[in-house]
């Protein structure tokens, strides 16, 4: 990103949002929901995606939306390509179901943070829970993204921590916290 501002408008102003999501070309990319849980409170979500050559460094913004649209679909159990619709199609779902993406695009609290890798490593050690579960599950994730530009977002209703990973044309969202 060109930093947190560009980040900022975007998950403040769900208009913005919106107008980007409107816009959006709906390229294919690579992909990866994962969910982790040490303990029935501790819990981490990561979704990963590859996006096709120089993709990210031309569109930054939009890979983000595109990302966040992706999650949506994956946890509203929706069909992947949910968004390969027309313009007035996506206008109308934006509006009508505002409360249900602004849910997703707003956090309850907003931190915007700039975090290193070593950081979102170590978190994502923690909530994935080392101790129940195999290395190999998490590692690719820890692999792909050293010293990827790390974003901590803010918090959403049971995810306490959201952050943004990107290193060059990948993108992982991390949603962890202690769910009740």
């Amino acid at each position: 990103m060109d930093g947190i501002n560009d980040l900022r408008g975007v998950v403040t102003d769900y208009d913005k949002f919106c107008h980007i999501a409107e816009q959006i070309a709906w390229i294919d990319i690579e992909e990866r929901h994962e969910g982790f849980s040490e303990k029935q409170s501790l819990r981490i979500y990561l979704n990963g995606y590859e996006f096709p050559a120089e993709y990210v460094g031309k569109n930054r913004l939009q890979a983000y939306v595109r990302g966040v649209l992706s999650s949506i679909a994956f946890y509203e159990e929706w069909d992947k390509d949910y968004w390969k619709i027309p313009l007035a199609e996506r206008r109308f779902c934006l509006e009508k179901g505002r409360e249900l993406y602004r849910s997703y695009v707003t956090p309850r609290e907003l931190r915007l943070v700039e975090r290193d890798w070593k950081y979102l490593r170590k978190e994502i050690e923690i909530f994935a829970g080392a101790e129940d579960i195999s290395f190999s599950e998490w590692q690719r994730y820890l692999q792909r993204f050293e010293n990827a530009m790390v974003i901590e977002i803010g918090g959403w209703d049971a995810a306490d921590y959201e952050y943004l990973a990107i290193k060059n044309d990948s993108m992982l969202l991390v949603s962890c916290g202690y769910w009740d």
